[in-house]
């Protein structure tokens, strides 16, 4: 039977907590109960769902700049907080496996910890225990059908990169035990921006660049700040580095010389971006009015009736700059592997080429990039200038509600992105509003 796919990514649900950044459990649920009126729907979570990496554990056992992070055991109790402080959004999504749609599932670096088996096992057992037909966790990495490549992207940045992204497990050399492997950016959050910066301001890691934004706060706080961030800043690019890891430097010099193909492509031409050699190649007539259509309960199925209303959503002016994802969406729908549409996440920055794409003279190929859930500033597009106290002003974030929606026609796959009107949204931002389910 044809399936509609809808695409979701980053929608960071933690433990409710000043570190969550999800508060749309209900626009979720909604989005949910109505796309399971279809006939058939297939619903693909890419990436970043579930945000283990702002759960703080009371006890941890790990140091704060080593590549060691969570025990499966640890894993396990931050899921287990994430369950309890959104109830809702799984019961939607457990109500729509119970009405025979499927569920995909594709791990991201903030829910890497999905790779524990016992925590797949728990989440399986909280969506109803739904069989492998519908439900699949994308243990390779990404979710590929032929026609389509739905991957969340971090592999592609060294930051968020690990070392072996479908086994990121290392061994404690001390103590034997199976540890859960860290990206720097994992790192640097639950040691810099969790423990330091956030109770400065709940907002703090919504902000974009993070470099931007410690750089804004060490230059304008007061001198205590300034001297007790800036020397725990320095001691932790002293003990770690930049990115990547140290230790996983020969990983990356390998990707970029091509003598690793993680995923079964080549990343030579990502490693041609980073190393500035890549040229603009993807060119797109973007339509601003044409890139929304309202709310799936109102879609029709083919055949019945008019075109839904549409909705405006302006594009991001930056998303049209050449970078790693657009490198690797075009080595993926140049490929020999038949591939029309690829969709990303992870860097929050929703972006569609879906209007008369022109990839080399091909058309009919997409790319999409889902962008988030949680609201955002990006401080290297914002028109004023902006000081640190600024940032705890939440009438500056934005938040779009944007999915994809990939669809099989004659001549193959095709995608759009949309978004959910404003008025479906649960609140205007509201952060904090939600009580703890535990002590941060």
């Amino acid at each position: 039977m044809t399936r509609v796919r809808y695409v979701v990514s980053d929608l960071h649900l933690g433990a409710g907590d000043h570190l969550d950044e999800f508060d749309q459990d209900a626009a979720f649920a909604a989005f949910v109960d109505n796309i399971s009126r279809h006939r058939s729907s297939e619903f693909i979570l890419n990436g970043d769902f579930l945000d283990f990496v702002s759960v703080n554990l009371e006890n941890p056992t790990t140091k704060p700049f080593s590549r060691l992070g969570c025990t499966e055991e640890e894993s396990l109790h931050k899921l287990e907080r994430i369950l309890e402080a959104h109830p809702g959004c799984f019961s939607a999504l457990r109500r729509f496996l119970e009405k025979g749609h499927r569920l995909v599932l594709v791990p991201g670096n903030h829910d890497v910890d999905l790779f524990w088996p016992a925590v797949r096992d728990r989440l399986v057992e909280e969506l109803g225990r739904p069989d492998s037909e519908h439900f699949h966790f994308a243990g390779e990495g990404f979710y590929r059908e032929s026609g389509f490549h739905v991957e969340h992207g971090n592999q592609y940045f060294a930051d968020s990169a690990f070392e072996n992204f479908t086994h990121p497990f290392l061994r404690d050399p001390k103590s034997g035990v199976l540890r859960l492997e860290r990206s720097w950016s994992n790192c640097f959050l639950e040691y810099f921006v969790n423990r330091m910066m956030s109770d400065r301001n709940p907002l703090i890691n919504n902000v974009r660049p993070i470099p931007n934004m410690v750089f804004l706060g060490l230059q304008e706080e007061n001198l205590w700040f300034k001297l007790v961030y800036g020397f725990r800043l320095a001691r932790f690019m002293a003990k770690v580095g930049f990115p990547p890891f140290r230790e996983s430097r020969e990983l990356q010099r390998r990707r970029r010389e091509g003598l690793l193909d993680t995923w079964g492509y080549s990343l030579k031409r990502a490693a041609d971006f980073l190393s500035g050699r890549a040229q603009v190649e993807i060119q797109g007539l973007e339509d601003a009015e044409a890139l929304s259509r309202l709310y799936p309960e109102e879609e029709r199925e083919e055949g019945e009736g008019e075109a839904p209303e549409q909705e405006s959503l302006p594009l991001d002016s930056l998303s049209t700059r050449e970078d790693a994802l657009s490198v690797a969406a075009r080595d993926l729908l140049l490929s020999d592997q038949d591939i029309d549409v690829v969709v990303f996440g992870h860097d929050h920055r929703y972006y569609s080429n879906e209007f008369q794409p022109v990839l080399h003279g091909r058309r009919g190929k997409y790319y999409v990039n889902t962008g988030t859930w949680i609201p955002m500033l990006f401080l290297n597009k914002t028109k004023r200038q902006l000081r640190w106290r600024d940032l705890a002003d939440e009438t500056l974030y934005q938040r779009l509600l944007t999915y994809a929606v990939i669809k099989k026609g004659l001549h193959g796959y095709a995608a759009s992105l949309r978004r959910l009107p404003e008025d479906r949204g649960e609140r205007p931002l509201g952060r904090g509003k939600r009580p703890a389910a535990h002590p941060g």
